[in-house]
């Protein structure tokens, strides 16, 4: 970044205000292609060149920049081609059970879940919207057909990860799975050791994504609770970039875990996503009402793309923005997310010879009327907002 550039960024304290400022400072990419578009035989004696040249070379590291930077300060290169979802990718390896002993099931992966306390619930019933049809209807999709998962924290209480404490580590475990499965808050619980529980059955809906949006190349899904499994780790949220509080036995129990839902329900990787993407608050049109993964998930250790990058349906579709506080929970790699939606948001607007305001307004109308479409188990606007950052915030307190 220019040095004098990066002075005076680094004096602006309001994060958002900063993207505005670097989004209409950082022209270098478009400078570089009129450089490298002059006539031949200029570049013998043109020092331009052989900053281009410099600038080849150090691929990787603009690479890097390009993953570390907020989006606005990749949106200039970026608006002339909206980001795209990618292709949904080729089946993963069939997954099947292939034992059950004393309330443990093993797969064919390797995966063992226990299901002890194991439950039901009201039977999963979703309703999505076709993006390629007007915002007045809804298309009820297979109730047995999870679309997708959610990734969650639990925000439970921690302990030391120590041998001396395996007795308490355990009796913690188990105790917010007990409180999850009274909550009925999720399909699947991953304790500190790698051990992962079965709570509400793959069938049924679970109370973990509340007022929430997600969006593929077709569907747009609204409030998750039906459409999506949910998954939680034992651990708490750290903010932004932090590394992640969760064990090497955690990430190897997530991916078994990942693959066979996936395997099993043809899930796309795209639609393996964290609450923090998902979550939303239509009482203000927020985004991030949970903030858990907000910026840290390990998709590549869970064998999925990163995710963080889409941009996020909740903008894209429905108008949504975001606030400080949500983005001071985020880590950089969520940044290249909202920064696509907002280009996409800008683009959109543009085509319709609209502003960006007014355009939102419409999404967000849009938004209103398909809520008022879904079922009362379905409806977010139906819902109560709750004060836990993860669901499972009270448990052992």
């Amino acid at each position: 970044m220019n040095p004098l550039i990066n002075a005076r960024a680094s004096k602006i304290e309001d994060p958002v205000e900063k993207l505005r400022f670097l989004r209409t400072t950082d022209r270098r990419v478009v400078q570089m292609e009129a450089v490298i578009g002059r006539p031949q035989y200029w570049w013998l004696r043109n020092q331009k060149f052989w900053l281009a040249v410099l600038f080849v070379l150090s691929v990787p590291t603009f690479t890097y920049f390009r993953a570390a930077a907020p989006p606005a300060l990749l949106a200039d290169s970026a608006n002339s081609a909206p980001t795209r979802r990618p292709r949904r990718e080729a089946p993963l390896e069939k997954v099947w059970l292939v034992d059950t002993k004393s309330s443990i099931e093993t797969w064919s992966s390797g995966l063992h879940i226990d299901t002890r306390y194991a439950t039901t619930n009201r039977p999963r019933e979703y309703y999505v919207w076709n993006r390629n049809l007007p915002a007045s209807s809804l298309t009820q999709l297979p109730s047995r057909q999870a679309a997708g998962i959610v990734f969650h924290t639990t925000e439970s209480t921690l302990e030391d990860l120590a041998e001396h404490k395996t007795s308490r580590l355990k009796y913690l475990g188990e105790s917010l799975v007990q409180f999850a499965r009274t909550e009925k808050a999720y399909h699947y619980a991953i304790d500190r050791f790698g051990r992962v529980f079965r709570i509400v059955a793959e069938s049924d809906a679970a109370n973990h994504s509340g007022k929430s949006i997600w969006a593929d190349d077709k569907w747009a899904y609204i409030a998750l609770n039906e459409s999506f499994l949910a998954v939680a780790f034992e651990t708490q949220t750290r903010t932004g970039d932090e590394a992640p509080a969760v064990t090497q036995a955690q990430i190897d129990s997530g991916r078994l875990l990942t693959r066979m839902l996936r395997a099993r329900y043809d899930i796309a990787a795209t639609n393996c996503v964290t609450h923090a993407q998902v979550s939303v608050n239509p009482s203000n049109f927020l985004i991030g009402y949970h903030t858990d993964w907000a910026g840290n998930f390990p998709f590549e250790e869970m064998g999925l793309p990163d995710n963080y990058a889409q941009p996020l349906g909740s903008i894209q579709l429905f108008g949504f923005t975001y606030d400080n506080t949500f983005f001071a929970a985020t880590g950089a790699r969520m940044w290249k997310g909202l920064g696509s939606a907002d280009d996409l948001i800008r683009e959109e607007a543009k085509q319709k010879s609209l502003s960006v305001t007014q355009l939102r307004t419409q999404l967000r109308n849009n938004y209103r009327r398909l809520s008022a479409l879904l079922p009362e188990n379905n409806s977010p606007m139906a819902e109560k907002p709750s004060k836990d950052t993860g669901k499972a915030a009270e448990v052992n307190q």
